[in-house]
């Protein structure tokens, strides 16, 4: 049991570590993602509020990641095991969406909607529509990394919890309620 409670530990602490360099990455990416035609203009990621989520979250992440991962080194678990779910669930779920409306942007810049008569635009802006794609991998990676944290921080929170025990009289009543 102690291998395994120093294996997820450092697990725990490589995948936070491993945030750092994909949400740096995905934030430098997104803020150099703009291009421009003659015929159509400039498009910078400061246009795109979907882009500009990715880039907050980017920037909220990776600082969450590093002291989190610090604190996990110095400080002893049961201090930190709610924090960590908490803030871990919550990190993982704006990723989420963050992830999503830029996946939303780029699929109808490739594709356009011909039921509202939007065109793509991957054509004209290649090097935006690039950019934007390169920052969303990096961004989708360091969300997995969040989903595994987020189920090694409910494992952590939940094992210190012994399942309900069942009496002999509640046994009986459960049986008998099932004819």
């Amino acid at each position: 049991m102690k291998d395994l409670h120093l294996n997820l530990r450092f697990l725990e602490i490589f995948l936070r570590l491993s945030i750092l360099p994909l949400t740096i990455a995905s934030a430098f990416t997104v803020v150099q993602t703009k291009d421009s035609t003659d015929q159509y203009g400039k498009v910078e990621f400061t246009n795109i509020s979907s882009f500009k989520f990715l880039f907050s979250m980017n920037c909220i992440s990776a600082p969450y990641a590093l002291i989190s991962a610090t604190l996990l080194m110095s400080l002893r678990e049961n201090r930190t095991t709610w924090s960590f779910f908490l803030l871990d669930q919550l990190i993982a779920y704006l990723m989420v969406t963050s992830s999503s409306a830029a996946a939303e942007l780029l699929y109808l810049a490739h594709e356009g909607d011909r039921e509202v008569s939007w065109s793509e635009v991957c054509s004209y802006f290649g090097k935006f529509c690039s950019k934007g794609e390169t920052s969303l991998v990096l961004h989708f990676l360091a969300l997995l990394c969040f989903i595994c944290l987020s189920l090694i921080s409910a494992l952590r929170v939940f094992r210190k919890f012994e399942p309900p025990s069942v009496s002999a009289k509640e046994e009986g009543r459960q049986g008998s309620d099932l004819h």
